[in-house]
């Protein structure tokens, strides 16, 4: 129990706890700047386990479950700060409404709306200086750690622990440098060298294959393979350092938002989609890894808060900046009886996404036989 606490719950509390803290710092510090009085500043949910009181009124709390946060403002009927407590408003003085969120114009809530990435944009980037200045930027040697035995990359030839030398004559430094040619529409066969153990192999991966029950010709968006977790640094120098980090940040910033772009049309599988398992398995893998492994992971996963907060999904950070970039353009309020059907198909989609990342996580870790194993016949 003491070994499970060390290698899968402090990492996944210290992952959690850093990147919700950055967003709801930048939601805090924007809503601060526009004069609007924040109430609750909460990591997790649940019972307060400890916390303080500030002299802006403002409590600050660690709370029992560590599966997100919020920051509540004056006025707000829900933590999410989607609609107003029109009840408790009433019964606030004058001064008292000019600092609720509601009473704002459309743009400043635009900007506490967009506070939370932004923040979550800005903590990546520092930190990504900070890594690449004094251990060198990290790196993914393209050696296959994992493959899918049911994937074409295993049904073709390639294994575990082989180092991709080149692919198409094109020589590969990094594991991403093996996804350009994967998503090269033009490209149907991929000719790979690969070095397994000291020895040169040539394969050649179709990326073009027939489903054997419909007969329709696709094209494959993966090869079923994941990279070695060890990973190396370059180093290189601060000037340098800034400019790979923004690089690597609008990088990042493209292949996620490309990735998800696939999840919704479907030309990725929805079981790719990871839940809390996913990310506490990933979280505790980057910790063996030492201090730079967890931080680099903290900024990937920061990077992937902030975007998936910009999705205009009602409830989310996205939802509200559309919604009151429409009040905006038209002059006047959404009618509240509208705001809240939005609200509610908004709040429904995200807890059905979360639902079904949480159930991949179950097959993907078999929780339901290790569960039937601790409990025999």
């Amino acid at each position: 129990m003491f070994t499970w606490l060390l290698e899968y719950f402090l990492p996944f509390i210290i992952l959690i706890s850093v990147i919700v803290f950055v967003h709801e710092w930048g939601h805090f510090w924007v809503a601060r700047r526009n004069k609007v009085k924040v109430e609750h500043f909460a990591i997790g949910f649940g019972p307060e386990l400890i916390g303080f009181s500030d002299r802006h009124g403002t409590r600050w709390g660690f709370h029992l479950v560590p599966l997100g946060g919020y920051v509540k403002m004056l006025g707000d009927a829900d933590a999410t700060s989607a609609t107003s407590d029109n009840k408790a408003i009433e019964k606030l003085s004058k001064k008292e409404k000019q600092q609720t969120l509601h009473a704002k114009t459309p743009w400043q809530r635009i900007q506490v709306a967009a506070g939370g990435p932004l923040a979550n944009f800005i903590f990546a980037i520092v930190a990504m200086i900070g890594l690449f200045s004094f251990m060198g930027k990290p790196i993914l040697p393209p050696v296959i750690g994992t493959i899918d035995p049911a994937g074409i990359a295993a049904k073709h030839g390639l294994e575990a622990n082989d180092r991709i030398v080149s692919i198409n004559n094109e020589q590969i430094r990094y594991f991403e440098d093996i996804l350009p040619f994967i998503r090269n529409e033009k490209l149907s066969t991929l000719d790979v060298k690969v070095l397994r153990h000291d020895k040169q192999v040539t394969l050649q991966i179709p990326l073009v294959y027939t489903d054997k029950e419909t007969k329709k010709i696709h094209r494959t968006k993966i090869l079923g393979i994941k990279p070695n977790p060890t990973q190396e640094y370059e180093h290189i120098g601060f000037g340098q350092a800034v400019q790979t980090s923004f690089s690597t940040f609008w990088k990042m910033c493209k292949t996620i938002t490309l990735g998800l772009a696939e999840l919704l049309t479907g030309q990725r599988k929805g079981d790719e989609l990871g839940g809390i398992f996913a990310i506490g398995d990933m979280a505790s893998q980057s910790a063996k890894l030492g201090f730079a492994g967890m931080l680099w992971f903290i900024i990937m996963m920061s990077i992937n808060l902030g975007l998936l907060n910009l999705v205009p999904i009602p409830v989310l950070d996205g939802g509200q900046i559309l919604l009151n970039a429409i009040e905006w353009i038209i002059g006047k309020p959404i009618p509240e009886k509208i705001q809240k059907y939005i609200f509610g198909t908004g709040f429904a989609v995200v807890i059905c996404l979360m639902l079904y990342s949480t159930w991949n996580d179950l097959m993907r870790y078999k929780i339901f036989q290790m569960i039937r194993g601790l409990f025999p016949l």
